[in-house]
């Protein structure tokens, strides 16, 4: 849909599988289905004009609601009453119902993604006299600090992830900050899953996931291990993983997330700790 094959953006992805590392949230359909459209309207984010950045916004918070409109719901655990850190829950996902409905939600999100690929980016009404460099976005704020303090970064990633704002495109999903730490440290440990075999994806799959099982984990990294243990850092911040939980409110639109982030000390805090919980984990995993 977008004519490239931006592998290290798919690679930093591997973890919002199950609601960010399984912990329920998000559904990774949608939260992988919002940095698609930005990477659709990559010409559009490069122009450098925000009022084109609203206008993917837009269209992103379109989707989700697209989304939730078809499927009831937007979250992982409401969607499909599954606790993956749990034996039991991880034997029910496998059920018709369960891996089942992931493969029917992912395929109609596709089908509705090439519809928007086949579309004009609809940027009336998305004026700002405000400059962009005044913007904050939690999951960029998040993957430049991470950059700029161990050398981990994907300039690509970094520009698209604004959509993540707000909880997914302003809907109070999924914390940007806490995507944006699980996303870094996938640009070192995720999949490269366009070079896997069918046997090695299967075989990194089954292992992810009894390593969210374990109390303790192998030392050799693995993606779904490392995850976990940023969630853990984080959750000891901050119990609640959706931004219309951890603000306490949801927000109509690009100026009123604005107004709140630049007065926001418990989000300011939260990216902090977010740069520092990926950091921490690339640094003690990260090969010499």
């Amino acid at each position: 849909m977008t004519g490239k094959q931006e592998d290290m953006v798919l690679r930093s992805a591997t973890g919002l599988e199950g609601g960010l590392v399984a912990c329920g949230s998000t559904c990774g359909v949608v939260t992988g289905g919002a940095l698609g459209i930005a990477l659709m309207r990559m010409n559009d984010v490069d122009s450098g004009e925000e009022a084109d950045e609203r206008a993917i916004m837009n269209e992103a918070r379109e989707y989700v609601e697209w989304f939730q409109k078809n499927f009831k719901t937007t979250l992982c655990r409401e969607r499909s009453s599954t606790d993956f850190y749990k034996t039991k829950g991880q034997l029910r996902y496998f059920l018709p119902d369960g891996v089942g409905k992931c493969l029917w939600h992912s395929g109609k999100a596709s089908s509705r993604l090439n519809f928007l690929s086949s579309t004009t980016l609809d940027v009336s009404n998305n004026n700002t006299t405000e400059p962009n460099s005044k913007s904050i976005h939690c999951a960029t704020k998040v993957l430049e600090g991470v950059h700029a303090s161990c050398g981990v970064g994907d300039v690509l990633l970094e520009k698209i992830a604004f959509v993540l704002d707000g909880g997914v495109a302003l809907s109070g999903g999924l914390c940007g900050a806490m995507a944006g730490a699980v996303m870094a440290a996938n640009l070192v440990f995720g999949w490269d899953i366009r070079k896997m075999s069918y046997s090695k994806t299967i075989k990194e799959f089954v292992r992810g996931h009894m390593n969210l099982l374990r109390k303790h984990t192998s030392r050799k990294p693995e993606t779904f291990a490392i995850g976990k243990d940023i969630m853990n850092h984080l959750r000891n911040k901050e119990t609640m993983l959706e931004c219309s939980r951890i603000t306490g409110r949801t927000f109509s639109g690009w100026d009123d997330f604005q107004a709140y982030m630049h007065s926001s000390i418990q989000c300011q805090d939260l990216i902090k700790e977010a740069i520092t919980a990926a950091v921490q984990a690339i640094t003690r995993h990260r090969p010499l």
